[in-house]
């Protein structure tokens, strides 16, 4: 990330391409990437953000690195952080150092220490801890293990089989 330390404040309205700044928020518009201490999105979008701290809020990432990530009613296709927090979001893809909050969420793959989930729905979770009410997960470790296993043991045996014929 470039030295934004004493970098201004930025406010986005509309298309912007790259912006790098010490405070950017994106209202109503979108930015392919942004460099930033704290970056704020509502009602918007961008493909990369490299932030300490990310707030979304009706709007979307592609994909965000950062400290802290809070997303509310919006979307991340991928996120590495050490904290996220989602409410009434989704992401495809959430990895956190510490913990993962999820909230009437719903996330593809969740990597983190401890999850806290209330009324929402994972496809794979990875966590060490996990404190929930109203969760589904689809696969949880044991599950993913098993069926990584599985697929293994199947593909190498049609690999085996397809060099015999």
């Amino acid at each position: 990330m470039a030295d934004i330390e004493g970098a201004p404040s930025q406010a986005v309205g509309g298309d912007a391409g790259d912006v790098a700044a010490g405070q950017v928020t994106i209202r109503q518009g979108g930015a392919r990437s942004v460099a930033a201490r704290d970056v704020a999105i509502r009602q918007g979008g961008a493909v990369r953000v490299e932030a300490h701290r990310v707030q979304v809020t009706q709007g979307g990432v592609v994909l965000a690195s950062t400290s802290e990530l809070e997303v509310t009613a919006g979307g991340v296709v991928a996120a590495i952080a050490d904290t996220a927090a989602l409410e009434q979001s989704w992401a495809q893809v959430v990895v956190a150092g510490k913990s993962v909050a999820m909230d009437q969420a719903a996330g593809g793959l969740v990597v983190a220490q401890t999850a806290h989930v209330r009324d929402s729905a994972i496809g794979l979770l990875l966590a060490r801890e996990l404190h929930g009410e109203g969760v589904r997960v689809l696969m949880g470790t044991r599950a993913a293990l098993a069926f990584g296993a599985g697929l293994g043991l199947a593909l190498g045996l049609a690999a085996f089989l397809g060099r015999r014929r």
